[in-house]
Formats: C-alpha cells, sequence, structure tokens
C-alpha cells in the first residue's frame, strides 16, 4: 500500500488527524497481515484504514454521509464495529498507539472478511467479476459519464446491497459464532499488549 491517501476516508478528519493517518506509511507491513485472499482488493486495505481511525482517535471523527453511500460495503463493516459494545473495550489498549490500533484493525477487518468468503461465493459468476473488477466503488464511477454510456454504478450499488444483506442475514443466523470472532480478537488483543509490552519497554535490573 504505497499511498496512505486520507481521500477515500470514510471520516472527515482534521489537518491534524490527516498528519497522523499519513505516519501509517511508516506501519505499512501491518497491511500484509490481511487475509491473503483479499489483500489484492483496495477495500480490504482501505477498510484496516477506516477502522485505525476508530481505534487510534479517542473520538472517532464524523463520518463522512457522501462517502457513506459510495462505500457500501466498507461502511457497513464500519457501523458494525462502532456499535460493538465487545470491540469498544479495546480501545482501552488501542487509543494512541499505531501498533495497537492497526493490530487490532487488522483483526477485526480478518474476522468479517472470514465471514464475507462464503457470501461472495455465493454471487454469481456475472455478478462476482464486477465485484472484484469495481469492489471499491471507485468515485470515478460515480462521474456524470458513466450515468450516461454505462449501468454504473447502478449495476455494483445493487451487487454491494446483495453482498450486505446476505452478510447481515449471516450474521443474524450465527450470532454465536459472530460473537465468538469477536470474543478472540479480544483474546488476541490481551495478547498482544502483553508481548508488546514485554519486547519495547526497558529492562529493569533486578539489584
Amino acid at each position: 500500500m504505497k499511498d496512505f491517501d486520507t481521500s477515500n476516508s470514510l471520516f472527515i478528519l482534521t489537518e491534524q488527524q490527516v498528519e497522523q493517518f499519513k505516519q501509517l506509511e511508516h506501519f505499512e507491513y501491518f497491511f500484509h497481515l490481511i487475509r491473503h485472499d483479499f489483500t489484492h482488493l483496495s477495500f480490504a486495505k482501505d477498510s484496516v484504514s477506516d477502522v485505525w481511525i476508530y481505534f487510534y482517535f479517542e473520538e472517532e471523527p464524523v463520518i463522512n454521509s457522501e462517502y457513506a453511500l459510495i462505500f457500501l460495503l466498507r461502511n457497513f463493516i464500519l457501523n458494525e464495529i462502532l456499535v460493538s459494545s465487545k470491540l469498544k473495550r479495546l480501545k482501552k489498549t488501542t487509543v494512541g498507539s499505531y501498533m495497537n490500533a492497526l493490530m487490532a484493525s487488522v483483526m477485526t477487518v480478518n474476522l468479517f472478511l472470514d465471514l464475507l468468503r462464503d457470501v461472495l461465493e455465493s454471487l454469481s459468476k456475472e455478478q462476482y467479476d464486477l465485484y472484484m473488477k469495481f469492489e471499491n466503488s471507485s468515485k470515478q464511477l460515480f462521474n456524470d459519464r458513466f450515468y450516461e454510456y454505462e449501468h454504473y454504478p447502478k449495476k455494483l450499488v445493487q451487487i454491494e446491497t446483495i453482498i450486505i444483506k446476505d452478510l447481515r442475514q449471516y450474521l443474524e443466523e450465527n450470532a454465536a459464532i459472530y460473537n465468538n470472532f469477536k470474543q478472540k480478537v479480544i483474546r488476541f488483543m490481551d495478547q498482544f499488549s502483553i508481548i508488546k509490552r514485554e519486547l519495547y519497554e526497558p529492562l529493569s535490573l533486578e539489584k
């Protein structure tokens, strides 16, 4: 991920927050922890950045309502995280920490990618191919020329609506599995915080 650009962020960021966001380029290696079969998707990488903002800042910025309508699936995942009291507990260790917030973001996004995998496989080949081609709902698709000459973004919006509907239904029907996945993320972050502290805090010599 060569360019950590905030122009696609689901949040409206202040100048100071933009500068803090740009520092993610020093932690690019965390993005290689995204599920291997999703690493080529801009949607997955941008989702990690979205969720990082939530975990890093004590008070999350305001969501950009226009982009929420463009990046439908990213917005759905982000909102699932925002309303989760379980995942909110992670902010005790992630606020102000680039590494903790990034690890929590990757683990949380991977949770949804694992659930999303089966949903994507249920699409028809035509729907799947179209979604893979324009999976990040590029803002260019909402240019006037696409309205005039193509069936975009309408087709893409329809496919994303199907994906979100199926994913929401899966979460409702498998609430126990969903909660178990979130609990695994919490347990992992507890261990990660301990290991990180042991690795990076200076050793004290006993007398």
